[in-house]
């Protein structure tokens, strides 16, 4: 079984690309990321040549959304997006994981190899765990929710419960 192994990097170093990203954005202090805009109007220009595109379920079955960093583009399945463009907590948080492996993961970043010392992937070199912490920390950023409750980030951030319940425990580390 092949592994996809990315750079390492740490939850910090995540926290404060996102914080990066926010400030690039104008965004610093807005509770609520507004992460349909920022998928619509804002990526296309920070990234020149960047894409997405909507996929219809029959298409994408097995996918909520994929990500190809070569050629800047991401897919999201036309149910989640949907779900995105009405609040859904979950479905914000899965289009950001995209956006996640597009800003930090690409060929020179990300390997597909066989790890011959059958050692489990270490988490801060696992794609999908740094997809994870970028989508947590960019919706819920850590200098808003400080003082805040899991279900007081939940609604504030238009998080899910299980992601204001991962952040809030990051939070008080």
């Amino acid at each position: 079984m092949a592994n996809f192994v990315a750079q390492g990097i740490s939850r910090k170093q995540i926290r404060a690309f996102t914080k990066y990203v926010r400030e690039l954005c104008g965004m610093t202090d807005r509770m609520y990321f507004p992460v349909v805009e920022f998928l619509e109007i804002i990526l296309p220009n920070l990234i020149d040549d960047f894409t997405y595109e909507i996929i219809e379920y029959s298409e994408m079955p097995d996918k909520e959304g994929e990500t190809i960093p070569s050629l800047n583009t991401i897919k999201m399945r036309e149910d989640v997006y949907e779900k995105a463009t009405q609040g859904d907590g979950r479905a914000r948080f899965t289009i950001l994981h995209e956006v996640g492996h597009l800003l930090m993961h690409d060929n020179d970043r990300v390997a597909l190899c066989r790890k011959s010392d059958k050692s489990p992937l270490k988490a801060y070199e696992d794609p999908e765990w740094q997809a994870d912490v970028f989508a947590g920390e960019l919706l819920i950023a850590e200098h808003l929710v400080k003082s805040m409750s899991v279900n007081e980030i939940e609604i504030r951030c238009g998080a899910s419960h299980a992601a204001a319940e991962c952040q809030y425990k990051q939070i008080r580390r």
